[in-house]
């Protein structure tokens, strides 16, 4: 493989992981805002649990993409 194209695959994976950890930090805080400030939500009940079972899901699926690429990244 040319340096060039390693180096690119370093810069790709850089991007990835922050763009991936600032979706975390957003889904995460989302969710922190509909839980802690209910009075400022504009969904009823039902839609403000699936909305926080979503951003769930977002954090997971995430995290779960993360710890794959560090794996592959330790085993090279």
């Amino acid at each position: 493989m040319s340096k060039v194209f390693r180096i690119l695959i370093n810069v790709g994976l850089a991007i990835f992981f922050v763009w991936s950890g600032a979706l975390i930090i957003i889904y995460l805080a989302l969710l922190w805002d509909k839980l802690a400030r209910p009075q400022y939500k504009n969904m009823n009940d039902r839609e403000a649990v699936y909305f926080g079972l979503l951003a769930l899901v977002f954090v997971m699926v995430d995290v779960l993409i993360i710890r794959h690429f560090i794996g592959a990244m330790k085993t090279k």
